[in-house]
């Protein structure tokens, strides 16, 4: 599979949504953040959407003038309509005005809708660790990404509705949490198909309700995901009505009840709290050093990896593929490099095989 260097990745993926129409800065902001999730191992959400949002741009579903307006706002929340613009961009200035009140506030809500794809949900609470804040995120999407159903259901009822949260963590990479209330993110299903690899089991049900395992099928909307937790899977869809709850109703924008037809649409709730309204900044890095080393060091099995904790897999992909480049399997990198050339952008070469 080739390999292309991170920095050379963002320049591309930046390049082709501004020649696309989006403005620099934003389509560097878009590009920082896509790139992101294959820096932090996370491939499902990041350049391999660059033909699927180009597509979206050309059909008129993620606009590229950008106008995010806040319609309401007092001053610990605040509500934004994202303008149909990029995900990345209604998403990320979510959490800028949470962390901008919470500075102040010392805790902040606010939520945007009418907004695209907003890729990796943990790229927004690690903005708020990096500023020494907690975030919390929690996403539901309406009409067209309908993929999960609900507990015991054999219908689609829900997006995959992923939660995510950031704790800063002393002179190192966040704690973080990421995950999908379904099993998998709908992304990985279409990971799996690119590699040419099943969906792993227990991921998906065809319309009967019956266990599949074809891709392909979830692709062509023959079969749908479940949520997380397999016969305790009411934890995961409770998690998932939460976040529509959360998001689509307190927006305004409404939930998959009442909202039907029409474009793909991202809701996003985002907190940010200021841990020194409630401990000292020294209290709060040792008791979170102590924890999460207290977690390290949990007995294992004999030949059993070490226990980690949330955030260790990304901090341990990334500082491979900061020092190795991404590899993207080949059929996706074809994809991105006829994407880059419709829109006249050339594409860096691969680095070279050792």
């Amino acid at each position: 599979m080739p390999k292309i260097k991170a920095d050379a990745m963002r320049a591309l993926t930046r390049d082709v949504f501004h020649a696309a129409g989006l403005p620099r800065d934003a389509a560097e902001q878009v590009a920082k953040l896509m790139v992101l999730s294959n820096v932090r191992g996370h491939d499902s959400h990041g350049v391999r959407q660059i033909p699927r949002y180009l597509q979206r741009i050309r059909d008129k579903d993620i606009l590229t003038d950008v106008k995010i307006v806040v319609e309401k706002e007092t001053p610990t929340t605040a509500i934004l309509n994202a303008g149909n613009t990029f995900g990345h961009l209604g998403a990320a200035r979510a959490m800028e005005l949470a962390i901008a009140k919470a500075r102040q506030m010392k805790i902040a809500a606010v939520v945007v809708h009418a907004l695209n794809h907003i890729g990796r949900v943990g790229g927004y609470p690690e903005m708020a660790a990096a500023e020494g804040l907690i975030g919390l995120c929690f996403v539901s999407s309406h009409s067209g990404e309908k993929s999960q159903t609900a507990f015991g259901g054999i219908d689609n009822r829900m997006g995959t509705n992923p939660i995510s949260a950031g704790f800063p963590f002393p002179g190192a990479n966040p704690v973080l949490l990421d995950f999908a209330s379904s099993v998998v993110a709908a992304n990985k299903i279409r990971q799996a198909l690119d590699r040419k690899k099943p969906a792993g089991p227990g991921w998906i049900i065809d319309r009967a309700g019956n266990p599949v395992d074809d891709p392909q099928m979830f692709i062509d909307g023959k079969a749908l995901l479940l949520p997380v937790g397999g016969n305790q899977g009411h934890k995961g869809y409770g998690l998932a009505v939460m976040n529509e709850i959360l998001s689509g109703i307190l927006s305004g924008s409404g939930t998959n009840a009442t909202v039907s037809g029409g474009k793909f649409d991202n809701v996003v709730f985002m907190i940010a709290i200021d841990p020194l309204a409630f401990v000292t900044r020294a209290y709060y890095d040792r008791e979170v050093k102590a924890f999460i080393e207290y977690l390290r060091a949990s007995k294992v099995r004999p030949g059993d990896p070490p226990v980690q904790v949330p955030g260790d897999y990304e901090t341990h992909v990334q500082e491979i593929v900061e020092a190795q480049g991404i590899e993207i399997e080949q059929p996706v990198w074809d994809s991105i490099v006829k994407a880059a050339q419709s829109v006249g952008v050339a594409v860096p070469q691969p680095i070279p095989a050792r």
